[in-house]
């Protein structure tokens, strides 16, 4: 599975099941109680902040910020960092757009767990970090507490998963380094108890694509899919409209994003320069709505002053 699809289910999940999330991933004492996913769009970077969870515990309200990765490649630090600093920022210009804001009304703090699905087998630190200060210096940066699932027991998520009260745990268990068919027929029967009827289905679909990534242990895929009802094999947003929908969207943007570069490139044949930042989202807009076929007809067709004033932002026309 690629990063892309592993982050479609998760997503799917956690919008699902946010209770089942908060209370296994919140690092917290007390009563947990979800408020909303925080959706906000940081437009200097083109990036849309959707992993962060507000949450209500009895310590105040924080952001849950999660990060799923298949390893623990040399980004994964900067993009903890970059994600729980940019999601500050944006919270903090809400903030102070809602005019009459005071010091006790401040943005909530921000808790990030990264989620470790795959790696290496020398156990990881509870905490990672990237670091802004010199070494010699106070620690400033970012930290994050690092869950390896991969690296868990079956006994190990189970026991979480009581402890916590949040059955999300159990779906990772095809991943965890001694599982086996008997042991994941048992977690399954331990989901159905711990769960209501909708959150078994949920999470069972999510543990059967899970299942599917275990090229070491056959056979997990069919323990789950044994436990489902026959329509959700069928009819479920995983098995069918979710992974297609996801690979169609980005072979889309994949073709969209070539067709952008060679346009800009006759564009800026013609001009005799390169295009500006505003010009290019232009470009990028009017591909978008007109296609490449009548983008490629402006470029042929008119000269190099009258395609200026067509990239100009203002110009509809």
């Amino acid at each position: 599975m690629a990063e892309d699809d592993i982050d479609l289910i998760l997503r799917h999940v956690s919008r699902k099941l946010p209770h089942a999330v908060a209370r296994a991933l919140l690092d917290c004492e007390g009563p947990i109680e979800p408020v909303e996913w925080v959706e906000t769009q940081v437009t200097s970077r083109q990036r849309r902040l959707d992993r962060a969870l507000l949450v209500k515990a009895a310590e105040g309200k924080r952001l849950l910020h999660v990060e799923w990765a298949r390893a623990m490649t040399r980004d994964v630090s900067w993009r903890m960092f970059e994600y729980n600093t940019l999601t500050a920022l944006a919270l903090g210009d809400e903030a102070r757009a809602r005019r009459g804001t005071t010091p006790e009304e401040r943005p909530p703090r921000i808790e990030s767990v990264l989620v470790l699905l795959a790696g290496r087998d020398e156990p990881w630190p509870e905490q990672g970090v990237y670091r802004t200060s010199p070494d010699d210096r106070p620690f400033s940066g970012v930290s994050f507490r690092v869950e390896p699932v991969y690296q868990r027991t079956v006994a190990e998520l189970v026991r979480r998963a009581t402890e916590q009260g949040s059955p999300f745990w159990l779906i990772f268990a095809p991943l965890t380094r001694d599982v086996d068919a008997d042991k994941l027929a048992e977690v399954v029967e331990i989901l159905r108890a711990q769960s209501s009827a909708t959150e078994f289905e949920e999470l069972c679909a999510a543990m059967t694509v899970f299942a599917e990534t275990n090229h070491r242990v056959k056979g997990l895929r069919d323990v789950v899919v044994s436990a489902l009802p026959g329509r959700l094999v069928v009819q479920n947003w995983f098995f069918r409209e979710g992974r297609k929908e996801g690979r169609k969207e980005g072979r889309k943007v994949g073709r969209l994003q070539g067709r952008l570069e060679t346009l800009a490139h006759q564009f800026e044949r013609r001009l005799g320069r390169p295009l500006t930042t505003p010009e290019r989202q232009t470009l990028a807009d009017r591909l978008a709505k007109l296609g490449a076929v009548r983008v490629g007809d402006v470029v042929l067709d008119r000269s190099p002053e009258e395609l200026a004033r067509w990239l100009a932002p203002r110009n509809e026309g």
